[in-house]
């Protein structure tokens, strides 16, 4: 009996190891995706927030536009007969904007005067002539800071759709 007893003894303590081996195990796992989770979190956290100083007139800077969404141009003309742009009265910032035909090349086809507050284009021409249909482009505003008009505050895109149509 003797022998019974210490074998049973001996595997009660080996038995009460293993189950502290695997409580260690499973607490340090436990830590670690805590941990780790915890981590991603901060760093979450942390690319989002602006290091440096803020620019407040950028941060505050709101943009409204006037103008038509679909400009019509004659075939084999640059000019749109219907095309209205222009800096909306209620903006505080002078702008320009840049006309790119939605393409893989994004090519350039105008880019405005600086226009102030309130001021709309007179005609817009492009660049070149395009073919006969309906082409994307996109139309990018640049909202200049007052006092520095080297300084962007920012850019508002719109697309648009250029219709080049026989008459």
């Amino acid at each position: 009996m003797e022998k019974k007893e210490k074998d049973n003894s001996k595997w009660k303590k080996i038995l009460i190891i293993i189950l502290f081996l695997i409580v260690v195990a499973l607490g340090a796992v436990i830590y670690f995706l805590l941990t780790k989770s915890e981590e991603k979190t901060e760093r979450n956290v942390s690319e989002g927030l602006v290091v440096g100083d803020k620019d407040d007139k950028a941060a505050n800077a709101t943009f409204t536009t006037d103008m038509n969404m679909i400009w019509t141009f004659p075939s084999g003309s640059a000019v749109s007969t219907n095309a209205q742009i222009g800096n909306s009265v209620s903006n505080s910032y002078e702008c320009y904007f840049e006309v790119y035909l939605d393409n893989e090349e994004q090519t350039l086809l105008y880019s405005s005067p600086v226009l102030p507050v309130g001021k709309k284009l007179e005609k817009l021409e492009l660049n070149q002539v395009l073919p006969d249909g309906v082409h994307d482009a996109v139309c990018t505003y640049h909202i200049l800071d007052d006092e520095d008009p080297d300084k962007e505050l920012g850019a508002v895109s719109f697309t648009v759709s250029l219709m080049v149509v026989k008459e």
